[in-house]
């Protein structure tokens, strides 16, 4: 449309300044905001249409080359835009400026789109509720009463209330999925290494956490993933995704397991089996299928295999992040504990507690190497079941949304959406509609190495069966 002059680019970047600027004073999803720079952005962009000869060749290959030309994107707080403050939550960050764009930021703005806000995160984004000491908690647009999820839990929570309609998020236990789930939007991990990980903070540049940590996009229709993927993915996109052929859905393998079975994890409540089961009658339905329950008994190790791959020995410790990396400064976290419990720490009980567990010994010998072998086995286990045109249906979190501090009570359940990373496997978060308390439902959805495409026809698929995104409130 704005290519086509139908409508301009700053009319859509001035509409949706006004939608953030509805509804932020509720849900306080976005922390800085680059609205004067993006409207001059966009009358730059409206200028450049007006004066391009529809007839050019220029203009011909704009869908190619800016495929978002004019459309506004928002970012989680933890990935690099040059010139602005990046404070991943952290009190000692509050002041932090970038000085370069992160490649995906880059990106993006080669392909035209226009960045509108960052959005909040937990701190130091190891948590999947969205709260800090710089900026506060983020509501849930559905109910205000209940988390977002996390760690990019302000982007999710922005886009399900129509302020954003595609969003950068990151991922290396569930921060795209769990916030996708939480806020009923599509949200995708992709295969590992992918896409580029350079201006993520904290900075992941080596070891085994390189494939469990994934950027990729979150948005309200699913049409927008495979558009997004392939600017993020840039090159790879064809190499090695191959996202311009064709899927055949009608050749689709399906399997889905309903839970897992831990004494550290919940079990998936009725609602989300439901929501499960009626995804996969859907498929078979849809396309004469059959479908197979499956029980894969090393699943239910996932804590143990992220917690192990999570566990670097060269990495710096938790609390060490905590202080932006400034050792002389290193937070005590028992004397936090302490200032917490009266009110006077400028971080937060879960960052406090990770950084207490970060002073335990870390994995080391026979043990590391046991877990870490049933790990590679269940991803041989997994990539053999599904090959190229099989489909995992899987629950994205355990529950609905819970209400705000509730997941003190629950810490693992990030479990459901963690062992995909810890298996270094490419999966993808669909809504699927809301429960009797008007909250949003999903499935996750879980492929082989490199099977982006197939996860997003499917994802597609079920947003034509179910409706995709539903807006707050009806």
């Amino acid at each position: 449309m704005i290519r086509n002059q139908q409508t301009t680019s700053t009319e859509v970047i001035e509409t949706y300044i006004r939608r953030i600027e509805n509804v932020n004073k509720l849900i306080n999803a976005v922390v800085i905001k680059n609205f004067s720079n993006a409207l001059e952005t966009a009358r730059q962009v409206d200028e450049y249409i007006r004066n391009l000869d529809q007839d050019s060749d220029e203009f011909k290959q704009l869908p190619e080359n800016k495929p978002l030309l004019g459309i506004p994107f928002t970012v989680k707080d933890c990935i690099a835009v040059e010139g602005f403050v990046c404070t991943v939550g952290i009190p000692y960050r509050k002041e932090a400026i970038a000085q370069d764009d992160a490649i995906v930021i880059q990106r993006m703005m080669n392909a035209g789109g226009i960045l509108l806000a960052v959005t909040n995160v937990p701190e130091v984004c190891m948590w999947w509720e969205t709260t800090n000491s710089i900026f506060g908690r983020t509501n849930n647009p559905y109910d205000t009463r209940r988390i977002v999820g996390g760690s990019s839990g302000g982007e999710g929570a922005l886009l399900a209330a129509a302020g954003s309609v595609i969003g950068i998020g990151s991922d290396i236990g569930g921060s795209i999925r769990i916030p996708s789930a939480f806020n009923g939007i599509f949200g995708l991990k992709p295969s590992a290494e992918i896409v580029p990980l350079n201006g993520h903070y904290p900075p992941i540049k080596e070891g085994y956490r390189t494939k469990m940590l994934c950027v990729g996009p979150m948005c309200r229709y699913a049409v927008d993933l495979k558009l997004m993927l392939k600017v993020l993915a840039a090159g790879k996109s064809e190499n090695v995704l191959h996202l311009s052929q064709p899927v055949n859905l009608q050749k689709l393998r399906l399997f889905y397991m309903e839970t897992l079975n831990s004494l550290l994890v919940e079990n998936t409540h009725q609602d989300v089996v439901k929501a499960l089961k009626k995804t996969v009658k859907y498929f078979e339905k849809k396309h004469d299928i059959t479908s197979y329950r499956v029980d894969l008994p090393l699943a239910h190790y996932a804590l143990p295999y992220w917690a192990t791959s999570m566990d670097d020995e060269d990495s710096p410790p938790f609390y060490r992040i905590m202080s932006d990396f400034d050792k002389p400064h290193d937070v005590n976290c028992f004397a936090e504990l302490g200032k917490w419990i009266f009110c006077q720490s400028d971080h937060t009980l879960p960052a406090i507690f990770l950084g207490l567990v970060s002073h335990r010994t870390q994995i080391r010998g026979q043990t590391r190497q046991y877990i870490e072998s049933k790990r590679d086995q269940l991803r041989r286990e997994v990539i053999d079941l599904l090959r190229e045109d099989g489909i995992l249906v899987f629950p994205s979190f355990a529950t609905a949304p819970p209400f705000h501090n509730q997941p003190i009570f629950t810490p693992l359940n990030f479990s459901y959406t963690a062992l995909w990373n810890a298996l270094a496997l490419p999966s993808i978060v669909c809504p699927v509609g809301l429960n009797e308390d008007g909250v949003p439902l999903s499935v996750q959805l879980v492929g082989a190495p490199h099977s982006d495409s197939l996860l997003i026809a499917a994802a597609y698929e079920l947003e034509q069966g179910f409706g995709g995104w539903t807006p707050p409130g009806q």
